[in-house]
């Protein structure tokens, strides 16, 4: 009788572990949303809330511009908010831990070919963005969630993750 309680009570715990990872981890998956043009065409599809942080995705922020593994430009005479990779090569510059870092509350990253998923961006690795809420992925060409929680490694660990395909006319 012992031993039918003890494997039924194990059994239970490790459905319950089960059941938390399970869900934990599609929870984690939930923090990636598709920004859709207003003029896009797949409006069936639109995940378009007021959580959306426009005024850091397109406005006048303090920022700091990155590409070919070194910064470029410097924007604003307060602390930068916003950090835009203008290519797929200079992830290594987020491992450094720059003060210029600290106040930086969403990451713009640039894809500009379909290959450039192929480097993948761990964000547990990224040092100094004490402030970092948003990660906003622009692909330029056609993407999907998939492909981008295959690119962005750890993306639990943000907020969110909000990325918009880009076509070029």
């Amino acid at each position: 009788m012992r031993k039918i309680i003890k494997r039924t009570f194990s059994n239970f715990l490790m459905v319950c572990a089960l059941s938390i990872f399970f869900s934990a981890n599609s929870f984690a998956q939930e923090n990636i949303q598709r920004i859709f043009d207003e003029s896009s065409n797949n409006n069936s599809n639109l995940r378009i809330s007021g959580s959306i942080p426009n005024e850091l995705l397109h406005g006048k922020n303090p920022t700091i511009y990155i590409e070919n593994s070194s910064i470029l430009n410097i924007t604003g005479d307060e602390s930068p908010k916003v950090l835009k990779l203008l290519d797929a090569s200079s992830y290594s510059l987020l491992q450094d831990n720059n003060r210029l870092y600290n106040n930086v509350e969403v990451i713009t990253i640039t894809l500009n070919r379909l290959s450039d998923l192929n480097n993948r961006l761990d964000l547990s690795t990224i040092n100094g963005f004490s402030s970092l809420r948003y990660v906003y992925v622009k692909c330029m060409f056609d993407c999907s969630d998939q492909q981008i929680r295959s690119f962005l490694l750890n993306a639990d660990s943000v907020t969110t993750v909000f990325y918009k395909v880009v076509t070029q006319s």
